[in-house]
């Protein structure tokens, strides 16, 4: 019987500092779309074990990280540390409106395979 699927709340920083912190971020965006992991890794084209270890935060490929980012509709945005601040607000001002092109789609873009 699979495990039922973890809390889709996602962590209340837009900022990443540890690979713990980005396996939380994309367990909680998989889990807010319902998607189960098996789903989840297909449609980003790696397996469930890299998934798997990803979301647990054990070191994986940057490569098959970014790859998991954008089939979840994640991006990663470099910027000098300065600017965090503001990146912060803006983060926090558009969750609390509630913009996410991602969730704006009628379905979610894994049961459109």
């Amino acid at each position: 019987m699979p495990r039922p699927l973890p809390d889709p709340t996602p962590p209340s920083r837009a900022t990443i500092r540890t690979i713990h912190q980005l396996g939380d971020r994309i367990r909680a965006t998989r889990a807010g779309e319902g998607m189960p992991i098996d789903q989840a890794a297909r449609h980003c084209g790696v397996s469930v074990g890299m998934l798997s270890k990803l979301e647990n935060g054990k070191g994986v490929n940057l490569e098959h990280a970014l790859r998991v980012m954008d089939g979840l509709g994640l991006t990663m945005l470099v910027v000098p540390k300065a600017h965090v601040p503001w990146l912060e607000q803006a983060a926090a001002h558009a969750a609390r409106i509630g913009v996410d092109a991602s969730r704006e789609r009628e379905q979610p873009a894994w049961l459109e395979e």
